[in-house]
């Protein structure tokens, strides 16, 4: 699909395509080149904001976490602890589900191992965010028996696995279409109502 690019922001439009491009036909498929023919620029056009086809994912994955962070903050005044881990683990899966493409790039290994300060540095403040809310949750009587670190693995690996079930067609295609809202919502709640 050939896209006529008029004078504008073109690292934007390269980012919105590339994902357009992962959605359609897979990550795989991806090249700086194909989204200037797209785009309908020189096949230089794109080097002049990413260099290499990792750069424009890693760009892409920092948006990511960077909309993963919004969406997580997105119900106004959560009180600190398990009200803010309930929104924060609700938003990702909410968000990985309704950017499914975005969330490959995101996950997708070749990212991490390219990743720069920028990317380490968002993720790292997901990281401490999560981990702060679980300190406030078990200074409030949460799970007081357990490793913090325990804890927090255990959030790390319900988010990160709910939203890859529900956005890899191996698994989706077999339990995405018996699930609804309630179900998901439940199914994050089992981790954060056990005592």
């Amino acid at each position: 699909m050939s896209e006529q690019y008029h004078h504008g922001d073109l690292r934007r439009a390269l980012v919105e395509r590339a994902i357009q491009v992962v959605e359609e036909k897979g990550l795989e498929k991806l090249s700086l080149r194909g989204l200037a023919r797209d785009l309908n620029v020189s096949h230089a056009a794109p080097l002049r904001h990413f260099p290499t086809k990792a750069a424009l994912l890693t760009e892409i994955a920092h948006e990511g976490v960077m909309r993963v962070l919004e969406a997580a903050e997105a119900t106004e005044n959560p009180e600190p602890g398990l009200d803010q881990l309930r929104q924060m683990i609700t938003g990702y899966v909410r968000w990985t589900v309704e950017n499914a493409a975005h969330y490959q790039i995101l996950r997708n290994p070749d990212v991490m191992r390219h990743a720069n300060d920028e990317l380490k540095q968002s993720l790292q403040t997901l990281a401490a965010i999560q981990r702060e809310n679980i300190k406030v949750a078990q200074e409030n009587g949460w799970r007081t028996d357990e490793n913090p670190q325990v804890l927090y693995l255990h959030l790390l690996s319900l988010t990160a696995g709910t939203a890859i079930v529900l956005t890899d067609p191996m698994y989706s295609s077999v339990i995405h279409p018996a699930l609804t809202d309630v179900d998901i919502q439940r199914s994050l709640d089992q981790f954060l109502t056990a005592n």
